[in-house]
């Protein structure tokens, strides 16, 4: 069994408790395939978990690999797999408690998808987990389409980015908020209406909103309620804490679990290929720089993703 670079943690609190470890290459078990992986993506969900912030006041009952998802080439097929499946290019969303900032992963053969010709791993690193947690509120929950109005909240970020792009070419017409000095940037996504919240609140810019992707919780949740028409929706990630207001307000709220789909992954590296989709990555940075790419997560003013390099393009270990 080989020895593989990943990064862990044994304790919660900062970015100062990631190490770079050594720890024993994985072995593909039934229905999974072995993956070298060339660039992995920072999502806020990262540092919230390794922070406590999601614990509950439990201890970490054991060393976690951090990260969700990722991009990179199977190097070996499981039973119940594909042999054909080694030595393709493939995106992965991780199933929950599954860290992915390792040099080499396990996946389950449903959790990996065909990265298409001219799409690069940096970029399909990127989009796993963020355009999972677009479409599901957006496509499945809420059917954006012709004719509706969509508020997305968080316009710049990794879920807003992708959201604002999913919704629009669905037809739907969005209003997404950011803060000012992301108005243009926002607005180069397809926005039709875009409001800085640093400048005007929302709730005083929006009215008669079909559907609000709520990508927040807290404060934001409470005053979306005034922009939603009646018998409209709200559809939330798991963010800040939220009361269900719904029914005093008329309207319906949803929590959307975000789950690992193939078909979504599919769908979103289709849309990257044809041009329908850009992924904005603000910085790729050396994998070297783990802690400094979930300080600037957590700083929250990251437009579109960052995403960690692990492989040079001819597949050898970067330094």
């Amino acid at each position: 069994m080989g020895i593989m670079r990943a990064i862990e943690f044994k304790a919660y609190g900062g970015p100062e408790v990631l190490q770079l470890q050594d720890a024993s290459a994985p072995v593909p078990g039934d229905g999974e395939v072995l993956i070298d992986v060339h660039a992995v993506s920072v999502n806020p969900v990262d540092w919230k978990i390794r922070s406590g912030r999601m614990a509950g006041g439990a201890a970490l009952a054991s060393a976690m690999i951090t990260g969700r998802d990722g991009a990179g080439v199977v190097t070996a097929a499981g039973p119940g797999t594909d042999p054909a499946s080694v030595g393709r290019r493939v995106a992965f969303l991780a199933p929950r408690g599954r860290g992915t900032w390792a040099d080499q992963v396990t996946m389950p053969d449903a959790n990996i998808a065909l990265i298409p010709d001219g799409v690069s791993f940096p970029d399909a690193a990127a989009v796993p987990l963020a355009g999972t947690s677009a479409w599901i509120p957006l496509v499945d929950i809420a059917k954006a389409g012709p004719g509706m109005r969509v508020l997305i909240h968080a316009g710049a970020g990794g879920v807003g980015s992708l959201g604002i792009q999913i919704a629009r070419a669905r037809g739907a017409h969005v209003i997404a908020t950011c803060s000012e000095r992301n108005v243009d940037f926002v607005r180069s996504l397809g926005a039709n209406e875009v409001i800085a919240y640093d400048r005007t609140p929302f709730e005083d810019a929006a009215r008669n909103v079909d559907v609000v992707f709520d990508t927040m919780g807290g404060d934001v949740h409470d005053r979306s309620y005034k922009v939603l028409r009646r018998g409209g929706l709200m559809v939330c990630l798991m963010a800040e804490p939220f009361t269900d207001r719904g029914a005093e307000h008329g309207v319906t709220v949803t929590q959307a679990q975000v789950l690992p789909r193939q078909d979504i992954l599919d769908a979103l590296l289709k849309m990257m290929a044809d041009g329908s989709l850009r992924v904005p990555v603000e910085a790729i940075l050396p994998f070297a720089d783990f802690r400094r790419a979930q300080e600037l997560s957590q700083g929250g003013r990251v437009r579109g993703k960052i995403v960690l390099r692990l492989r040079d393009p001819d597949g050898s270990i970067a330094a």
